[in-house]
């Protein structure tokens, strides 16, 4: 015995409509997603971001003829990162006498990027940067002197979750 449905308009309507509805409910699902996940980066002006990359390039070829090295070492301190940095000259002799900038830069979120200026006790820089979150950051030190760019390292790194269990 076989049973036949006869297909009415109804059926039809009720195709189109819960399909329409799945569709609906994918595109809202994907809005949803797009506006409340990462966010790509955004410049303001490409022509003064070339210019101001080509900068850095004349800044590093610049750096690398000092020959100065940076030892940088990060520890957590209370719900942030501590940040000491110790620069050498191409013998070894530390290099005192810099204004110096650490900058944690997220890589997806730049309302979370911290930045810091180190005090120096002579030879040596440090400060603590706050709040860090737990993740992947970038540690960006920037050294000038007399307003004048010496010396620039990026740093990938991870901080630890370091809540007691």
């Amino acid at each position: 015995m076989t049973v036949s449905a006869k297909l009415t308009g109804r059926h039809v309507l009720a195709w189109l409509a819960g399909f329409f509805m799945f569709m609906f409910a994918a595109n809202g699902a994907l809005i949803y997603f797009a506006l409340h996940t990462l966010h790509g980066e955004a410049l303001e002006n490409s022509y003064d971001a070339s210019q101001a990359f080509n900068k850095r390039i004349a800044q590093a070829q610049a750096q690398a003829e000092r020959g100065w090295k940076a030892d940088v070492l990060t520890r957590a301190e209370g719900a942030g990162e501590r940040v000491m940095v110790e620069f050498h000259d191409r013998n070894g002799a530390p290099i005192g006498d810099l204004a110096v900038t650490a900058r944690f830069q997220h890589p997806f979120d730049a309302a979370l990027d911290r930045s810091v200026p180190l005090a120096s006790d002579g030879d040596n820089y440090e400060g603590v940067a706050t709040p860090i979150v737990h993740g992947r950051w970038t540690l960006i030190i920037e050294a000038s002197r007399g307003g004048q760019p010496m010396f620039r390292s990026e740093n990938k790194m991870t901080v630890a979750d370091t809540a007691a269990d």
